[in-house]
């Protein structure tokens, strides 16, 4: 999430402007979930969390990458 919040900064928004978060787990479990939640929780803590979809995946990019967070924000 720290590297979302430098992509978010260096585009001139915030978390306060994102309206829709995808998270890609790769070897996702239903145990996840809470773990994903509480990780994404602080960085939404000062209002409604936004739209958020969770996907399961067998791969990313690189072996070594575990988490993929994909954030879609609205600036005016």
């Amino acid at each position: 999430m720290r590297i979302v919040g430098l992509a978010l900064a260096a585009a001139g928004a915030g978390f306060g402007d994102v309206v829709k978060i995808t998270t890609y787990v790769v070897d996702y479990k239903p145990e996840h979930r809470t773990i994903v939640g509480q990780a994404r929780a602080p960085f939404f803590a000062g209002g409604a969390p936004p739209a958020s979809t969770l996907v399961g995946v067998a791969a990313l990019a690189l072996p070594e990458w575990l988490v993929e967070i994909e954030a879609v924000a609205v600036v005016d």
